[in-house]
C-alpha cells in the first residue's frame, strides 16, 4: 500500500512579545527608520545667492543674497533684471514649482530687487552658492578701495581680485545708477547679477561689465544699500 503525504500548508503562527522585547523592537525600528536613506524627492531643497530663478515671463535671474525682515525671508536681485521679467518666480526652469513673488524693484537709480519667498517647503539660508561649494553669509559691508572681492557668475564661475574704486555711476538707456563700486575682475555674457563678497560678508551684485578678452573691469550695486532701503537684515 502506498502511502501519500499530506502536501504541507502555509500557516501563520501570531508572534507574541514580551513588553521588554516590545519595546526593544521599538526602538530598533526608530533607529533603523533613522539611519535609512532619504526617499526620492524628500532631499533638501532650498534657494541660496547664486542660485537662478524663472520668471513667469521674460528672463531668468540669479539671485543676489538671501536675507530677512519680520520673520519672512526674501531674496535680493538685480533691478534691471527683475525689471524685465514677470512677477512670479519659479524654482525650475519648467516653471512648476512656485517660490516667490516680486514685491519692488529699484531701477534706474539704484540696481536692486526685492523678492518675497512664498514656498514653505524651500529653505532659504544666507549662503552662495557659488560652484566651489556653499559659501556662509553672516553680515554685509560697504566695500572699500583695496578690498578682496570675489563674485560668482554663470559663464564664468567664481573670480576673485579687488575693489579699485567706489561710488561710481553706469548709464542705461532706462536712465542712470550711482553709488556704483568697480572690481578689476572681468565678467562676460551671462555673468550679470551674481553675487559678489569677501570672507562671509556680502558686498554686491554684479550689474555690468566689461569683457574677459578685453580685460574689462566690472560694476556692482552695493548690497548695504539695499538692505537698508527694504529693511532688510543679514542673516
Amino acid at each position: 500500500m502506498n502511502l501519500r503525504r499530506a502536501p504541507l500548508t502555509p500557516h501563520t503562527v501570531p508572534l507574541r512579545l514580551t513588553p521588554a522585547a516590545a519595546v526593544l523592537a521599538a526602538v530598533l525600528l526608530a533607529v533603523l527608520t533613522a539611519l535609512a536613506p532619504p526617499a526620492a524627492g524628500a532631499q533638501d531643497q532650498a534657494v541660496r545667492g547664486g542660485d537662478v530663478l524663472y520668471s513667469s515671463t521674460g528672463p531668468s535671474c540669479p539671485v543676489g543674497f538671501n536675507a530677512g525682515r519680520g520673520g519672512e525671508r526674501y531674496a535680493l536681485m538685480q533691478g534691471r533684471c527683475a525689471a524685465a521679467a514677470g512677477p512670479v518666480w519659479y524654482a525650475d526652469a519648467a516653471r512648476t514649482v512656485e517660490v516667490g513673488r516680486t514685491e519692488a524693484v529699484n531701477f534706474p537709480g539704484g540696481d536692486f530687487a526685492l523678492i518675497r519667498y512664498t514656498n514653505p517647503d524651500f529653505g532659504y539660508p544666507s549662503e552662495v552658492s557659488a560652484g566651489i561649494g556653499v559659501i556662509g553669509i553672516t553680515g554685509a559691508a560697504q566695500p572699500s578701495v583695496g578690498r578682496q572681492v570675489c563674485h560668482a557668475g554663470r559663464t564664468t564661475g567664481v573670480h576673485c581680485g579687488t575693489v579699485v574704486s567706489v561710488n561710481d555711476t553706469v548709464s542705461y538707456p532706462e536712465g542712470t545708477v550711482s553709488g556704483l563700486f568697480r572690481s578689476h575682475v572681468c565678467v562676460e555674457p551671462g555673468d550679470g547679477a551674481g553675487p559678489a563678497w569677501s570672507g562671509g560678508t556680502a558686498l554686491g551684485l554684479i550689474v555690468s561689465g566689461g569683457s574677459c578678452t578685453s580685460g574689462g573691469a566690472t560694476f556692482y550695486q552695493p548690497v548695504v544699500p539695499a538692505l537698508q532701503a527694504y529693511g532688510l537684515t543679514l542673516p
